[in-house]
């Protein structure tokens, strides 16, 4: 009785067991045909991805404009001074004002060059009739010389004093042309047409000799001064017109002078520029000048929106495979140049290339796509 009781028992185990095995078997088989079916669903749900291209074109070397800065001046300004100490008497000239060339801006107190003036002349009278004074006795002593009423040696002395009132008189003479000179430097003159842009003193202020009253300022057509890199000059020549921007204004110009030295702390060479127009320009406003800077790379352009990071912070960009159905293939590249919107590389990029020109950061390497209508409608007229 005990040992059937055991059999009967090793038995449901047994049953127990091979149907758990079952069950899981079963489950298992079920688990595995909803994830297939599933799978199957999901790419059926999920079609090719649509992408913009356009074909590589390969290029030996490239221009890249490069923005040269510099500063509008004036072709002619000055710091106008007396060149003799005094007194301003009276400035008639202000800031903004305009003057043209030889207008008086400024004099000096000149009361003590006039009084010395007065002095000077008095003395010219009284050497000149000492002059005409010696001339007479001149004359009378000759006289009694030829008839042997009077020494030579008198007659030489008479002689050596016309000729010393004579001297005095020329001595005074050139005293008053030197002060007729000094009193026209009391005088301040615009040296050239333009604008009063600062002043430095007021009537009553003693001024030395060299120091600046006035800034004047040339109303000619104004001109910008660049400092270009070496390797840049050549690309300008004198009479070549260029393009300025100047606080978003486009303005025409025209290159006037290629200084003949560099710069020994820049290594720059200085470009003049002539405006046509002054319209709203001021000296010191900030000037851009555009020029063109060659690059020897090989390479090609592509839009920015191709460009995604890649490994060890390359770039990358994605290529449509038409080998077997169209799939995307990950290229590395080089950015050389970009300006935001283009950018000039190098890399694995071959002549013809089907480049994807944007949604690049939502694609991955071997990713199924199909062409754009614009894509697919230019690729059949080529192949047309």
């Amino acid at each position: 009785m005990t040992i059937e009781s055991t059999e009967q028992g090793k038995g449901a185990s047994t049953a127990l067991y091979a149907a758990i095995a079952i069950f899981v078997v079963g489950l298992t088989l079920l688990l595995f045909a909803a994830g297939l079916n599933g799978a199957t669903q999901k790419l059926a749900e999920h079609p090719p991805t649509a992408v913009s291209t356009k074909r590589v074109t390969l290029q030996n070397g490239f221009e890249m404009p490069v923005k040269i800065y510099g500063l509008i001046e004036s072709p002619k300004a000055a710091d106008v001074s007396f060149d003799t100490s005094g007194q301003v008497m009276a400035i008639f000239a202000d800031e903004g004002d305009r003057v043209q060339k030889g207008d008086v801006l400024a004099k000096l107190d000149n009361d003590r060059l006039s009084a010395r003036l007065v002095e000077l002349n008095a003395t010219l009278e009284r050497t000149r009739a000492d002059l005409t004074l010696a001339e007479l006795s001149e004359k009378r002593v000759t006289v009694l010389v030829e008839k042997k009423l009077e020494s030579s040696q008198r007659l030489d002395e008479v002689k050596a004093n016309t000729a010393a009132a004579s001297a005095q008189v020329k001595e005074i003479e050139a005293s008053i042309e030197s002060l007729d000179v000094e009193q026209t430097k009391t005088a301040l003159l615009a040296p050239f047409s333009g604008t009063i842009s600062a002043r430095y003193f007021d009537e009553g202020s003693v001024v030395a000799a060299g120091a600046a009253l006035l800034s004047l300022t040339s109303d000619a057509p104004l001109q910008a001064r660049f400092a270009v890199p070496a390797d840049m000059v050549s690309l300008f020549r004198v009479g070549e017109k260029v393009a300025l921007n100047v606080d978003a204004l486009n303005i025409e110009a025209m290159v006037s002078q290629l200084s003949p030295v560099r710069n020994r702390q820049t290594r720059t060479v200085d470009i003049l520029v002539n405006l046509s127009r002054n319209a709203g320009l001021r000296p010191g406003d900030l000037a851009t000048l555009i020029g063109q800077r060659h690059g020897d790379s090989n390479g090609s352009w592509i839009p920015a929106s191709a460009l995604s990071n890649g490994l060890r912070g390359l770039w990358r960009v994605f290529v449509v495979s038409e080998q077997e159905g169209l799939t995307l293939e990950s290229r590395t590249v080089e950015v050389i140049y970009t300006d935001g919107e283009r950018a000039f590389v190098r890399g694995a990029l071959s002549e013809g290339d089907r480049l994807v020109t944007s949604g690049t950061h939502k694609l991955s390497p071997g990713q199924a796509v199909k062409l754009s209508e614009g894509d697919v409608n230019s690729a059949d007229g080529a192949t047309r």
